[in-house]
């Protein structure tokens, strides 16, 4: 079972911390040094982004397949069920092989959109 959040509502609720091994954003690597550091933290504070069948995800939890990157965050991930933060889709515009409708109502022609919890 799983809740969705938006990305708004998971940075307000669990402050996700900067990664300090590059002083470059919030996201952190998965490999190397990076990947280390994350597998020391406690896996109720570790969120992976991840390549799904519909899109990409930011999931609660520790995972391997599949992960672009990790997030760390001050306050742990407490529900007994995993937590998606946004999910990101192809737009019914973008078949893969041709470039996106530039006058989509949809996604505005990027070929992608987000889809946000209920």
């Amino acid at each position: 079972m799983s809740k969705t959040i938006t990305n708004q509502e998971w940075e307000e609720t669990y402050l996700p911390m900067v990664n300090h091994l590059t002083n470059e954003g919030i996201s952190y690597e998965t490999y190397g040094d990076e990947e280390d550091y994350v597998r020391q933290q406690d896996e109720r504070h570790v969120w992976t982004e991840l390549d799904g069948d519909n899109g990409v995800y930011i999931v609660s939890g520790y995972h391997y397949v599949n992960r672009i990157q990790y997030y760390i965050t001050t306050v742990p991930w407490t529900e007994d069920v995993e937590i998606v933060v946004c999910e990101y889709i192809d737009c019914d515009c973008y078949d893969g092989d041709v470039d996106p409708k530039n006058n989509c109502d949809e996604c505005g022609g990027t070929g992608t959109k987000t889809v946000w919890g209920d």
